[in-house]
């Protein structure tokens, strides 16, 4: 059933399910890494694909795909509703993807757990995306180790290494 404002129900349904099983597929590794033992107060917080920047990352993956399927359901529910004019906008940028992948997937210490990884291929296997958030998606399963925090981000420079140094006793 295609509406006036270019919303497809079929293909927003289709798109639901996709979302909703790989939403629990991210919870089901955050639950895993959980189990593991891993804690969010370790001192590796700088350290990427260290305990706590994965288990940011899963929750990160997690809570947005959650987010999402709740703004699907908006637009979905105004939709067959009839009102479509009150979401015109929305089915354009929902096709843009949402937060918590590329960011999530950049924490995540690698190999990634397997649900992570069936999560990220059900969001590549549906036709609903635009090609720059799928882009984002492979770049994370392709991706050999993490990538972030970038270590040169906590590297104190040479200049202000020397600048604090001034007035210390030696």
């Amino acid at each position: 059933m295609k509406r006036e404002i270019d919303i497809d129900i079929d293909q927003l349904v289709a798109a639901m399910r996709a979302v909703d099983e790989a939403g629990r597929l991210f919870e089901e590794a955050l639950a895993a890494y959980e189990s593991r033992g891993l804690k969010r107060t370790s001192d590796d917080f700088k350290v990427a694909g260290g305990c706590v920047q994965t288990l940011q990352g899963a929750e990160e993956m997690a809570l947005g795909t959650r987010k999402f399927l709740a703004e699907l359901a908006l637009i979905l529910g105004y939709a067959t509703a009839g009102v479509e004019d009150r979401v015109a906008a929305r089915p354009a940028v929902v096709r843009a993807g949402f937060t918590g992948i590329g960011g999530g997937g950049a924490r995540m210490a690698r190999p990634l757990l397997d649900p992570t990884l069936r999560g990220l291929r059900l969001l590549l296997d549906i036709d609903f995306f635009e090609p720059a958030f799928k882009d984002e998606i492979e770049a994370v399963v392709l991706a050999e180790k993490a990538t972030y925090p970038d270590p040169a981000t906590f590297r104190i420079r040479a200049s202000a290494d020397a600048a604090a140094s001034v007035g210390r006793k030696r």
